[in-house]
């Protein structure tokens, strides 16, 4: 079969297996745990189930004077999709309401271009039939999926992210990076970091990465690296000055008070290091939205806020690394789950339990599940290595193949940092903060598996 129609072939087997699980009754989604007005009370649209959250997807969402609460928005790229949605809807709907697999629809689209460009890109590969299949494999499962009917901002980040990981893919095959090539990576890494605030620190890597483009490009194609690399720095800067500061506030106190104390083998001596007096101890346990609470209080004397900030936790684990291991070591059998266990799947006409998650195109969420949490500890270990093994290779390695070496260093970066911001910024909500982690995780797996297999039929060639 011809290399385009087999490509044709895998992004219609994508379309199929996602509009089944989207579009088809009972259609699977995921279920609001209060985020979804960050982006879509922003265009003035609010849930008609207001009783859903948690245990159902609200699948309709009608214009509503007060969906807007300023003080938790957030100018995201996900606005893109949205705002596509919104438009789209004034064609179709009726009664101006608008239902959830209108932006399903929105996210599959942008996403099957994503996932059409990366199957263009690595079709030269030896190794291209088995990326193609764990692609697919992958990013149709319903750990992914899900997420595609609703309105967080998770779909902005996957789709940006696979458009950067294209790109990369493109300039490790080209011996010169033309303009056009450097301006798309940059603009497909200023959206990434535009998704939301947790991806900012990534930005800060891909920002220093530009300046390698720099060192492949023509002339002009290294003005124009060096202006992205402005850009993507500039996204940085807006994304975390812009962060809501209600957020900031919840996830310092969770941070403390649910990861930080209760696990102190001295918790005194921790407090006291995170400027908390002796009285604050009895909160350890509690989070920002749990019952015994101490949030409002906290804010309003500046515990939080003032006293502890993200930038005071961050130096707390800094000079106690030993402490991040600990914290890691809690969350590792939750860290792999793509599959958030407080968010429904189905919307309640379906007739399934509250919270019901469902078990179509599940078989990578499974892998990940009960094959990478019992291997947790070894994953890590080997992405702490790997950027090391990457740059003792590359002095090894011809110079026509040292740019993949290099795009491979920084994806293990990205994956490892994602993970550790992920679990130092916030205690609360670990696996849906996981997402990112899981997609670079499922993106380092796949490449070294390509590498290997590559590696295999390059050596069986030479000896044959």
């Amino acid at each position: 079969m011809p290399i385009a129609w087999l490509r044709a072939a895998f992004v219609a087997a994508a379309a199929v297996i996602l509009s089944f699980q989207l579009f088809v009754r009972p259609v699977v989604g995921l279920a609001d745990q209060g985020d979804f007005t960050r982006v879509i009370g922003r265009f003035g649209y609010g849930a008609v189930d207001k009783s859903a959250e948690y245990a159902f997807v609200a699948r309709k969402y009608a214009p509503e004077p007060n969906a807007r609460l300023r003080v938790y928005e957030q100018l995201s790229s996900e606005y893109i999709f949205v705002g596509a949605a919104i438009l789209l809807n004034k064609g179709v709907s009726l009664d101006g309401s608008l239902d959830i697999t209108i932006i399903g629809f929105v996210h599959m689209l942008a996403f099957l271009y994503a996932f059409y460009r990366l199957l263009l890109v690595t079709g030269p590969l030896r190794a291209a039939p088995l990326i193609w299949i764990l692609a697919l494999l992958a990013l149709t499962d319903v750990g992914y999926a899900a997420y595609w009917n609703s309105f967080y901002a998770e779909p902005a980040s996957c789709i940006f992210f696979l458009l950067l990981l294209a790109e990369s893919i493109a300039i490790c095959r080209t011996q010169e990076v033309p303009s056009a090539e450097a301006v798309r990576w940059a603009l497909w890494a200023v959206l990434f970091v535009m998704a939301k605030p947790q991806n900012a620190p990534l930005g800060i890597l891909l920002a220093l990465f530009v300046f390698r483009l720099h060192a492949w490009s023509k002339s002009s194609a290294g003005r124009v690296a060096i202006a992205g690399s402005l850009a993507i720095v500039a996204a940085v800067v807006f994304i975390t000055v812009t962060s809501p500061v209600a957020n900031m506030w919840s996830s310092t106190y969770d941070q403390v008070f649910m990861a930080i104390l209760p696990e102190s083998k001295t918790p005194a001596q921790d407090a006291q290091a995170l400027g908390l007096t002796p009285d604050w101890l009895k909160y350890s346990g509690t989070g920002a939205w749990t019952e015994g609470t101490n949030l409002y209080e906290a804010v309003k004397s500046g515990v939080i806020g003032k006293t502890i900030t993200h930038g005071s936790i961050a130096r707390f684990y800094l000079l106690r690394p030993a402490r991040i291991w600990r914290h890691a070591k809690r969350v590792l059998p939750v860290a792999f789950s793509l599959r958030p266990d407080t968010c429904g799947n189905f919307e309640r006409s379906a007739g399934f339990a509250p919270g019901a998650k469902s078990q179509t195109s599940d078989a990578w969420s499974g892998f990940h599940e009960h094959g990478l949490t019992a291997c947790g500890k070894l994953i890590l270990i080997a992405l702490l290595i790997c950027p090391v093994i990457c740059a003792a290779a590359w002095f090894r390695t011809a110079r026509d193949a040292r740019r993949s070496l290099e795009f491979f260093g920084l994806l293990s970066i990205c994956c490892l940092l994602s993970f550790v911001i992920a679990i130092c910024g916030d205690a609360w909500d670990n696996v849906k903060h996981l997402f990112l982690f899981n997609l670079l995780l499922d993106t380092w797996m796949v490449a070294g598996i390509a590498f290997a297999f590559q590696s295999l039929v390059r050596y069986c060639t030479a000896y044959r």
